[in-house]
């Protein structure tokens, strides 16, 4: 029971800190909520949340360059997945 209970709360951090963004505009997508969460009970809390803070330092600095080259800021729409899989496994190079 206690290996049940430990999962659920690895698997409901993610979806609890994340909740907000998707509800209040969907800046981030329920498939990149669902991949957090199981992200971390495979991993863990520590890498999970710097795959979390990696992953919006790629994507932003990606945006940011992308943004400049087509000369166009606002509507830039994105496939957050492959930034939360490029920090994934810059934070295993790391380690």
């Amino acid at each position: 029971m206690i290996g049940i209970t430990y999962f659920m709360m690895q698997a409901a951090w993610p979806i609890l800190l994340i909740l907000p963004l998707y509800i209040c505009g969907k800046q981030i997508g329920s498939g990149d909520i669902k991949l957090f969460s199981v992200m971390s009970t495979m991993v863990g809390f520590n890498i999970t949340f710097s795959v979390m803070v990696g992953s919006v330092i790629v994507a932003a600095a990606v945006v940011a360059l992308v943004s400049i080259y087509e000369k166009q800021l606002f509507r830039r729409k994105l496939h957050y997945s492959f930034y939360i899989a490029a920090a994934f496994f810059i934070s295993q190079l790391r380690s």
